[in-house]
């Protein structure tokens, strides 16, 4: 199958030519228009076509011939052949510049460079390479085939990737065998976009654009990659790239600098790109409070807009702002491209500021998680983020149209969690297999509304139906997966290695262990401190947490820090130190080896819907390796959850609730406001201290109201 890739929004006759042609010769590979973009001495340079296919190599397209001149025919082939030239100047450059493309001062392979006329030129041209639709089927069976190391090297060149494998060398790796060695295994293997990744990259509408697919699909190196193409492609445009997690600012930067550098060797116009936070700070500006600026309003503080909204905080300052934006009789659209990374968390307010701050024809570009947490799955229609015009109709429809950019792009593979890391987040997160105090209620405590989400998230049907109400057994699909998790033959990482749970006594010991285990990753396990993430699931306990921590890594003369306190809030990795965080600031970030800590505080009680995100979300942070940690009864039990889905090999089976139901474990599990936590909690306690009395026998049952104990036999289970 042939991927095509465009590199613009338009086409004109000889590309579409060209495209038609190609798409029904059966050839396997991909077919580039305008992209990709060569900074030369001549200026800005792209490609008009380029084909990359295992069986005949690399082909480029000049499809930017004047008419035949007759009269000046030598001139005119001179013109001609000074434009193949050009583009054969340009990508032997880029090529040599990937030492898996060059031997002995040779490439690897020979660039073909053609120009291709629609239809017949009408002379003779012998020493002129070039095809006509009659030839060009044959001209390109001429072409040599690629090894697979070639094309692989070939295709990270091309599609600007080289630069998403890290810097760090690992020099330090010295076994095959060690984690340190598989994890650079797994990073020569993240050095290709696949189809969806290509197109959501390199290809970009004259309008609005939406990205989507789990955590882990690589939606962060598609935007910023994004980003740094249409800053290099348009470098008098004004482009902002936002997110929500304030960690993401240290990872965006890097990306579009090193993309950037692939492309014209120099670093980004920063006064063009803008790499910030959706809300921003009095010393580090956001889309919020940019856009305030442009109104002539103070941006409201996080501490004043917490005071004002609660939960609701920046939802109620972007309604503020808009309203002052509706009012304002001078619309002020400063950005020729936004682009917003963790749509899922940012409020339908926010998303009608960008629309504002964008000119025509508004293109902004969102990519979500669809399946950040668990309990918010469904994404807003475009028209619910955007809203409509005058006459009722929504201002943003996507649409995708054969031979044009995609509107809407789904990215179905998880490159970021193991498959069995994944499922064990799944089955927990939802507790498939949670133990309850009565045996005929469900485990369940959410699920999607739509059962068919679960295939557009990679897993499939083993047996019975995807259906409300009816049993269901669940696997993730292999392809859904890298070959380096999913292909046997290939696996660098066991299930059980992947995956680990541990239960202590005390706070104390859980914090040795974890010490004690991270000493023999950095040593024995040839890991780096930046391939381990310690993840806390309470923002409010995280500072004790980290001094157990932190005590224990000292012990052993091993820095740590706790991400956004004794480090900057924007940056999560630091050389030569342990990264310790709670969860609202590890999220958007991964990590080869993860500690999850204190992983009984998310097993039962109110808002457990919450906890179980939580823990969720704790888990698809790791790259490779998770292990989770916990105290007591609570962390045996969601061991025992574990072990449940371990022993059915990883294979979710439970019967699907009704509709019914599923609002009923909505209304059960859901957030709570503090003043309803507070009046829960009070009535335990009352209902503990009956308990109490009755076991001290200062009360005897028969003193009780019949009616209550009536009602307490009907609730609590025989057993």
């Amino acid at each position: 199958m042939l991927d095509i890739v465009y590199g613009s929004a338009g086409q004109t006759q000889p590309e579409a030519r060209l495209r038609e042609l190609l798409s029904d010769s059966g050839l396997n590979g991909t077919l580039y228009f305008s992209y990709p973009l060569f900074d030369s001495v001549e200026g800005q340079v792209s490609a008009d076509a380029l084909l990359v296919t295992h069986e005949h190599g690399l082909i480029l397209f000049d499809l930017t011939a004047p008419p035949v001149d007759r009269d000046s025919l030598d001139h005119w082939i001179s013109v001609v052949e000074d434009r193949q030239d050009e583009i054969y100047r340009n990508i032997s450059a880029k090529l040599y510049e990937n030492k898996d493309l060059v031997r002995r001062r040779e490439l690897l392979l020979k660039p073909a460079v053609l120009t291709f006329f629609p239809e017949e030129p009408g002379v003779d041209l012998p020493d002129l390479l070039h095809a006509t639709p009659d030839s060009l089927k044959g001209i390109i069976g001429d072409q040599p085939p690629l090894s697979d190391d070639v094309e692989r090297a070939l295709n990270a060149t091309i599609q600007r990737v080289t630069t998403i494998k890290p810097k760090v060398k690992r020099d330090n790796v010295g076994r095959p065998d060690s984690a340190g060695a598989i994890v650079k295994e797994i990073e020569k293997g993240i050095a290709n976009l696949d189809a969806w990744q290509k197109k959501s990259a390199i290809a970009y509408p004259e309008g609005p654009q939406r990205i989507r697919g789990l955590a882990g699909s690589g939606k962060t190196i598609v935007l910023a990659l994004k980003a740094a193409y249409l800053h290099a492609r348009h470098p008098d445009w004004n482009i902002a790239v936002t997110y929500y997690s304030r960690a993401l600012k240290q990872q965006f930067t890097d990306l579009v600098r090193r993309f950037m550098y692939e492309t014209k060797k120099d670093e980004p116009d920063w006064s063009k790109i803008h790499i910030f936070h959706c809300w921003g700070s009095r010393n580090d500006p956001g889309l919020y409070s940019e856009a305030a600026k442009q109104y002539q309003v103070e941006p409201i503080s996080w501490k004043d807009a917490d005071r004002r909204y609660g939960n609701e905080s920046f939802d109620g300052i972007c309604k503020e702002l808009l309203t002052t934006i509706g009012q304002s009789p001078n619309r002020k659209q400063v950005y020729d491209a936004i682009l917003i990374d963790e749509a899922q968390d940012l409020p339908v307010s926010f998303f009608r500021i960008a629309y504002s701050l964008c000119k025509e024809p508004k293109r902004i570009v969102w990519a979500y998680d669809e399946l950040q947490n668990l309990g918010e799955y469904s994404m807003a229609s475009p028209r619910e983020l955007f809203g409509d015009d005058d006459q009722g109709r929504p201002l943003v429809t996507l649409n995708n149209q054969p031979n044009r950019p995609p509107q809407d792009i789904v990215l179905p593979i998880c490159y970021r969690n193991t498959p069995w890391a994944l499922t064990v987040a799944h089955g927990l997160g939802f507790g498939i297999y949670r133990e309850t105090a009565d045996p005929s209620s469900t485990p369940l405590v959410q699920i999607f509304d739509e059962p068919d989400l679960w295939t557009d998230i990679g897993y499939e049907s083993l047996k019975g139906e995807l259906r409300l109400g009816q049993p269901v057994a669940l696997r993730r699909k292999p392809e859904c997966s890298p070959p380096y998790y999913s292909d046997p033959q290939k696996a660098l990482i066991s299930a059980d290695d992947a995956v680990q749970f541990h239960t202590f006594d005390t706070v104390t010991a859980q914090a040795e262990w974890v010490a004690a285990e991270i000493q023999k990753n950095l040593t024995e396990g040839e890991l780096l401190h930046r391939d381990i993430l310690v993840i806390v699931p309470s923002a409010w306990t995280s500072k004790s947490e980290y001094a157990h921590v932190s005590r224990a890594l000292r012990q052993r003369e091993i820095f740590s820090h706790l991400v956004g306190i004794s480090s900057s809030r924007d940056e999560v990795f630091v050389d030569h130190s342990i990264a310790v965080t709670h969860i609202f600031r590890a999220k958007g970030n991964e990590a080869p080896m993860v500690y999850v800590l204190n992983s009984h505080e998310c097993y039962a009680g109110l808002q457990l819907a919450k906890k179980r995100n939580t823990l969720f979300t704790a888990i698809t942070r790791s790259r490779a390796w998770v292990r989770v940690c916990g105290i007591g009864a609570g962390s045996n039990a969601l061991t025992q959850e574990y072990q449940r889905i371990k022993d059915e090999k990883y294979v979710l089976d439970f019967t699907y609730p009704t509709n019914e139901q599923i609002k009923r474990l909505r209304r059960i599990h859901r957030d709570r406001s503090e003043e309803e936590q507070k009046r829960l909690n009070q009535k335990v306690s009352d209902f503990s201290e009956i308990i109490e009395l009755i076991k001290n026998g200062e009360v005897s049952l028969d003193s009780l109201p019949p009616e209550f104990l009536n009602e307490l036999r009907n609730i609590v289970p025989k057993g």
